[in-house]
């Protein structure tokens, strides 16, 4: 048995769903379309603008040969508890155990069984923040084809996978690409709710809504009808994508959180508190940002469902210690339609020394009168 094949036995030994090899050359192509759409101002503010060491993994490790791309499916069947309350959807990625901290978890033990294996090992890890574009060396391992919403659409766990990788100085043999079988489907595409999928393979990501969602500050308004009762994260287009009908579940149980609600009551987002946070969210890949993002969105989704019953709950926010908060809950009460809230707008206005919440209150009330 090659080496090659020894890793590829062990990881998916301790959970790991897939596991291909490819080298460790660059990407100049990529480098070029990075800096294209980076021009354009369609590139997340999450990507590293460092386009030189991204595209080529010897510039992350200098000894670098190969690559070694593992894949987790994170498709778990739903938590439901759905009644009669105004509830906000999480992204499926958003309903687990941290991603990163798993598969870098299991990447981890993968390098002990590389240094058991070869001396003068030399490796760097990534888990999607890493230094390296994923999907880029996921495709040219053949873990996947790249769908037309940019995606890596694995043939049996479809596009539910996160994936990461070990860059190492070891000599392996590569896995060959798999061809593309998206054909002449446009269902992604036509799927996206602010047409962030600017064509095939192309994603504006100041337009996404799973960007946005988990962005800082204020959404623009034109999205905020637009994100419907989405708290965290926008999973339109994989919804629809026909390789996700029949997606396998993972191996392993690792992401599953049992606490964890799909579909979590907005009224409760919205008055979380820190401990609550903690307790709900800290294993999830949504603890980085801090509960401010999704109570922010928690009120979008409140304002979008505009029930009257939301009012006093959403009136109440209008003194959250955060200002980003009640300029959101401002938009909210707004989009009720329900004049007698006006006069709850006023007295927070008479009040209110942030300049954008002034301006959300304002409109509002201008709306409603």
């Amino acid at each position: 048995m090659s080496l090659a094949e020894e890793i590829k036995r062990y990881a998916k030994g301790i959970g790991i769903d897939e596991v291909k090899i490819t080298t460790a050359a660059s990407f100049p192509e990529l480098k070029q379309f990075l800096e294209e759409v980076d021009s354009r101002g369609y590139l997340s503010r999450f990507v590293n603008r460092d386009f030189e060491l991204i595209t080529d993994p010897q510039k992350v490790l200098a000894t670098a040969k190969s690559v070694i791309v593992c894949a987790i499916s994170y498709y778990v069947e739903e938590n439901n508890h759905l009644d009669d309350q105004p509830r906000g959807k999480l992204a499926r990625f958003a309903r687990i155990k941290d991603y990163h901290d798993l598969l870098g978890e299991k990447l981890d033990r993968l390098v002990e069984f590389l240094s058991s294996k070869a001396k003068g090992l030399e490796v760097k890890s990534f888990v999607d923040t890493g230094p390296a574009v994923d999907r880029a060396l996921a495709r040219r391992a053949g873990l996947g084809w790249q769908g037309k919403n940019c995606s890596i659409i694995h043939p049996e766990y479809g596009s539910w996978i996160s994936i990461g990788g070990i860059i190492s100085n070891l000599e392996l043999e590569a896995d060959a690409p798999l061809a593309e079988k998206c054909g002449d489907c446009r269902r992604c595409i036509e799927a996206c709710p602010t047409g962030a999928l600017k064509d095939a393979y192309t994603l504006d990501a100041s337009r996404c809504l799973g960007y946005l969602t988990l962005s800082k500050g204020y959404i623009p308004e034109n999205y905020r009808r637009q994100m419907g009762d989405r708290v965290w994260g926008c999973d339109s287009c994989q919804e629809v994508c026909p390789y996700n009908q029949q997606a396998k579940e993972s191996r392993g149980r690792d992401f599953q959180l049992q606490h964890l609600e799909t579909y979590p009551e907005l009224k409760d987002l919205l008055k979380l508190s820190n401990q609550e946070f903690a307790e709900k969210f800290a294993e999830t890949a949504m603890d980085w940002r801090g509960k401010r993002p999704l109570k922010r969105n928690a009120a979008i989704a409140l304002g979008n469902f505009k029930e009257q019953g939301s009012i006093p709950i959403l009136t109440k926010a209008l003194d959250d210690p955060q200002a980003v908060v009640r300029g959101h809950v401002a938009w909210a009460l707004g989009e009720l339609g329900v004049a007698r809230v006006v006069n709850s707008l006023e007295q927070r206005l008479a009040v209110e020394k942030d300049k954008q919440v002034q301006k959300e209150l304002k409109k509002s009330i201008k709306r409603l009168s």
